[in-house]
């Protein structure tokens, strides 16, 4: 099995257009930082996207950094996340099928105020994972940029004591640890990890 994001930015068509261009550079920035060398990748009808992720168990992680990369850059973007086959891999992933790609972009179609969504081709999703995605979906949606920035970071750097964290964001340990807390970072955290391995419980099921 493989793993697809379809996503797009939310209310793009109210960005103006002098900050249109900034706004798909911020996009492609964080898809590149996101996304690595075995992850395919492209924007297609100027804000949407769609990735493969190669490793499943990578799949919400991906998800989440680019979500909170974004929104440290000030804008809001919803992600439909699947687990399916690929049937016919193409030159690129913009000829890609497969169960994958089209229950992801389907996912999207439907979504309407959340900001993450997650399916498994031809099985349900289990519900327990479901309700912790909801409730990750309200924590991520209602931190701030600043948090975001903060929170992204604790996540991607090796070192990401929170002394480090000031020195790598210019600000102070007292303030890392503020934002850190009121972006529920240990809660987010943990989340990842428990996602990380049932994924690959998953997977380990389909080989």
């Amino acid at each position: 099995m493989i793993g697809v994001i379809s996503g797009d930015i939310i209310k793009s068509q109210k960005i103006p257009k002098q900050q249109y261009d900034a706004m798909l550079y911020q996009l492609e920035q964080s898809l590149r930082a996101n996304c690595n060398k075995t992850t395919s990748w492209d924007i297609y009808r100027g804000d949407a996207f769609q990735l493969q992720v190669e490793k499943s168990e990578r799949l919400v992680t991906t998800a989440i950094l680019i979500y909170l990369q974004l929104k440290s850059a000030g804008y809001e973007l919803r992600q439909s996340m699947a687990l399916g086959h690929i049937d016919n891999p193409g030159t690129s992933i913009k000829t890609a099928t497969g169960s994958a790609f089209t229950l992801s972009g389907h996912e999207l179609d439907k979504m309407t105020n959340q900001r993450f969504t997650f399916a498994i081709a031809g099985q349900p999703v289990d519900e327990s994972f479901k309700l912790n995605l909801a409730f990750v979906d309200i924590l991520l949606c209602k931190i701030t940029q600043k948090q975001a920035n903060a929170l992204y970071s604790y996540l991607t750097h090796t070192n990401n004591n929170h002394a480090a964290l000031a020195n790598e964001l210019n600000t102070s340990r007292e303030n890392v640890t503020k934002l850190l807390n009121l972006a529920n970072y240990q809660l987010i955290e943990r989340f990842i990890l428990h996602t990380q391995q049932w994924l690959k419980s998953i997977q380990q099921g389909y080989d």
